[in-house]
């Protein structure tokens, strides 16, 4: 499959300048030009290659979406709700510990612990949180570092320039957990014609989250903190509808309720046109349950997904549970919503034809109708 490719310049035009980045960080040590400062994705000096890996794998470029989910997954995009999946169940960490430590259920700690002792992977890629809550991709190749990068700021970060920095052996396997940009980034660094080494051949496992939209930095650790009255932050968690409360707790051990809908105005404008919700592209998706307490939502959708859970809950590492209906029933329909969302703002931007993402006309009728009747 071929992709498009161009440089600098035109990632400078399509994306930087139309504040479409991601902060994925999947152009980050492969250009000298461009560093990431503070939240934000800076623009050194100019460069003019015509074709750069910095542009071949951004995720807001051009994307063939039917055709890489045809080179993933060998099959073609039917399910348009939430992306081909073999299971779907509630898992929780079986250890109290890591439920205590981890965000949620702590069941992302536990399958990669877990995928580290059984030597599926040798290393991973995760996000970590430096004490200003300003995420960083981090290197990891212990159980103890798994869990020193447990939980969440909803800031996006540049995690895979911790990929593209390694350092690797050349025989590691390698795990990655990200958002869905990130997973579809590192879906385009694999199929790109400009790959340079085997590194994106060696990323085994891709762990996806669950993301409806991420907040700028600044803005927003500036209004929490002023929330919060200068405390120190120790943690964030949003609970699930229909509460939907950002909860903040602080040095103290105090919990502080801020609704979402105080935070809305941080989220970055490049979430309104992403369509993927779920990390369709991923190994094993996780995200929250709503109304469920304690758990997460886990979907496999590769047959190593399939089996590192499965193995998981055979050695007792994690516990599982069908996922009721009405839940099965609530996650396609807001995975559904977003889509829509999205493909409507492409729309009134006039980009909907000849914008980054690109699908069959029948693909977004269908979207449209199956997500407007979803709402109604």
């Amino acid at each position: 499959m071929k992709l498009e490719n161009r440089g600098l310049q035109a990632l400078e035009s399509r994306v930087i300048r139309k504040d479409l980045c991601t902060s994925c960080g999947a152009c980050l040590s492969l250009c000298p030009y461009l560093q990431f400062w503070r939240g934000r994705l800076v623009k050194l000096d100019d460069c003019d290659l015509v074709e750069g890996r910095c542009f071949a794998h951004c995720p807001r470029t051009q994307v063939r979406l039917e055709a890489i989910h045809q080179e993933v997954f060998g099959q073609k995009y039917f399910n348009v709700e939430i992306g081909l999946f073999k299971q779907i169940k509630i898992v929780r960490a079986s250890s109290p510990d890591l439920r205590e430590k981890g965000q949620t259920s702590g069941v992302v700690s536990a399958l990669m612990q877990f995928a580290l002792r059984e030597g599926f992977i040798h290393g991973a890629v995760l996000t970590h949180r430096t004490p200003d809550h300003l995420p960083r991709g981090r290197v990891i190749r212990s159980h103890d570092q798994i869990l020193s990068c447990a939980g969440s700021s909803y800031v996006a970060g540049p995690t895979l320039q911790a990929l593209n920095q390694g350092p690797w052996e050349d025989t590691e396997r390698i795990g990655v957990v990200g958002t869905p940009c990130q997973v579809l980034a590192m879906r385009k660094m694999r199929l790109s014609p400009l790959k340079r080494n085997a590194l994106t051949e060696r990323v085994t496992l891709i762990v996806g989250l669950f993301c409806t939209w991420t907040l700028t930095y600044q803005p927003f650790m500036s209004y929490l903190k002023t929330r919060v009255n200068g405390a120190r932050i120790r943690k964030m968690d949003i609970t699930p509808p229909p509460e939907r409360l950002l909860k903040v707790i602080t040095g103290d051990d105090r919990i502080w309720d801020v609704p979402v809908d105080e935070i809305r105005p941080f989220i970055r404008k490049t979430c309104g046109i992403c369509l993927d919700m779920t990390s369709e592209l991923s190994d094993l998706s996780v995200g929250t349950v709503e109304g469920v307490q304690g758990w997460n939502t886990v979907m496999t959708r590769s047959d190593l997904g399939e089996e590192i859970l499965s193995l998981a809950e055979a050695a007792g590492i994690v516990e599982s549970q069908p996922l009721p209906e009405e839940n099965f029933k609530h996650l396609k329909e807001a995975s559904l919503l977003k889509k829509r969302r999205a493909l409507l703002t492409l729309k009134e931007r006039g980009e909907l034809e000849d914008g980054y993402i690109t699908l069959s006309h029948g693909l977004i009728e269908r979207i449209l109708s199956e997500a407007k009747e979803a709402g109604s």
